[in-house]
């Protein structure tokens, strides 16, 4: 996904370049992390996606609004107009619209996913006086004398590294744009008006007259 392929120059275009480095950042610690440690998720698990939603920034909505929209323009428009209904898991629990079942790798976005989605099962979480802790996932398999969790100065010797901070990110990540940092939605609300912006600024690119974006989809040609 080239984003200066999709969006002319503007802010929305600078903030997702400085969100795709950010995740790209995290992305390097969960691989550092996770070659430390021997962790991995069971392949083709997808429990963490069937019965949750995540709930995301404006910023993290677009850069999965742009990766819609640079694939498939006609589904993104459709995307954006009827919504997204969460995915209903066999025990009735909403998870996420983005999920697919026709593969074991399951995300839809994986390039453009949310960064708690990044960060989910191989990052720790700070308690109240900044103390740092980590649990496995419990479906995640742990070799012999692994833990199951560890806090504070003891996360390098348990797991061979310290695995990255969600907070620490999470806090980065609002500020990016502090002014949306209230912003915070269910993916399936905060997506489609993404799309539409995403849609706007993406019009606005291919239009030399510069008289307005094209927002209509095209046309099927006569046969």
């Amino acid at each position: 996904m080239d984003i200066h392929t999709v969006l002319p120059p503007s802010l929305l275009r600078e903030r997702l370049l400085a969100l795709s480095e950010l995740y790209a950042r995290a992305d390097r610690a969960v691989d550092i992390f996770q070659a430390a440690s021997g962790l991995g998720c069971p392949f083709g698990c997808g429990s963490c996606c069937e019965s949750f939603i995540p709930d995301i920034l404006p910023a993290e909505a677009e850069l999965v609004a742009l990766d819609l929209v640079a694939r498939d323009r006609d589904q993104a428009f459709r995307l954006a107009a009827s919504g997204l209904e969460p995915r209903q898991s066999a025990s009735g629990t909403p998870g996420c619209p983005l999920y697919r079942d026709d593969t074991p790798y399951h995300c839809s976005v994986y390039a453009s996913r949310p960064l708690i989605c990044r960060l989910f099962a191989f990052s720790a979480v700070r308690d109240k006086h900044g103390t740092a802790a980590y649990s496995l996932c419990r479906l995640m398999p742990a070799g012999p004398g692994t833990p199951r969790s560890a806090a504070n100065g003891d996360l390098a010797a348990a797991f061979g590294a310290e695995p990255p901070v969600m907070g620490d990110y999470g806090a980065e990540l609002a500020a990016l744009d502090p002014g949306s940092a209230g912003g915070r939605l269910p993916l399936h609300e905060a997506l489609p008006p993404a799309i539409m912006r995403v849609l706007f600024m993406a019009g606005l690119g291919t239009n030399p007259e510069n008289d307005g974006p094209n927002l209509s989809p095209p046309l099927p040609q006569a046969s």
